[in-house]
Parts: C-alpha cells; structure tokens; sequence
C-alpha cells in the first residue's frame, strides 16, 4: 500500500514569491532608454509616458514611437546594437530632458546654462559638442526636437533621417 504525504506548500511558494519581489525591486537597476541607453528600457519610457508604442524596422535602426494620451510623441532610434543613438520628440510641452538624455544631461544643462549667461536663449537651441547634438525649438503647444549621438548613427544613417 503506497502512502501519501501531503505538504501544504502554498505558504512556502507565496513567501518564496515576495522575496523574490523584494529582491528584484532593489537589485534591478533603474532603467531609461535614455540616449546612448539600453533597447531593454525603452518599455519603461512607454509606461512612464503612459504612451502606446509602435515599432518601425528600416534595416538598419528600429524606431520606437511612443505617442502619449497628451500629444507627445517620442520616438526612440535602436541601433542593431540594442543602443538608443538618437531620440526625437514633438509634442505640447517640452519633454522631460533628465530622462530622454539620461547621462547626457549634464552636459546638456551646463550647455543651456552658458548660453542663458551670455544672452543666447532666443530662437532655436542648438547645442553641439564633441559626440554629442541636441537641437530644440518651438512654442506653447509646439514643442520639437532631437537629441543625437554623432558617432553612433548606424552606417548610412544620415541627421536627416532622425524625423
């Protein structure tokens, strides 16, 4: 006669779920798909952004286009690398720079600054330094611009293509 035992192991697998929870929440990094980030993050954009994504594949770059519930449209340039090489964005207001430049916004922010000191805030926003391009411009409810990484672009990729 075969004898079963009967463990009750739903407290055990409902512990074991929690901390991995807990684990995954403070070991994971915080990821953006900020300029020269990761392809992994650009979900995490959409769902800041509160956005729907659409993908579109040229061959030699993806662009993730996010379109949010109050008219922004970001689009995120994937290299086959998995790298964000640029990142365009129109919209009512202007995007949220910290995040879609990520460790770029230093530089970008120190740029800004100097040109407010000597006077050059009028027109369009051009900044341009060694590996690093963002140009932005527009008014209330017509915000445009991208940000691009030069020695990234994929072979053949021009400036021009970064709508």
């Amino acid at each position: 006669m075969k004898t079963f035992i009967r463990i009750n192991t739903a407290p055990a697998v409902a512990a074991l779920l929690i901390i991995s929870a807990v684990l995954y929440v403070f070991t994971v990094p915080r990821a953006q798909a900020a300029l020269g980030g990761d392809i992994t993050s650009v979900q995490a954009d959409q769902k800041h952004m509160q956005g729907v994504m659409q993908l579109k594949s040229t061959g030699r770059y993806t662009v993730h286009e996010i379109k949010a519930s109050r008219g922004r449209i970001v689009r995120e340039y994937v290299a086959p690398s998995g790298t964000v090489f640029a990142v365009t964005w129109q919209g009512p207001s202007r995007p949220d720079f910290q995040r879609i430049l990520g460790g770029y916004f230093n530089q970008f922010q120190l740029a800004v600054q100097q040109a407010q000191r000597s006077h050059m805030r009028r027109g369009p926003m051009v900044i341009e330094q060694p590996g690093f391009v963002v140009e932005s411009g527009g008014h209330m409810r017509g915000f445009f611009g991208k940000a691009y990484l030069p020695d990234m672009l994929p072979e053949g990729v021009t400036v021009q293509d970064l709508q």
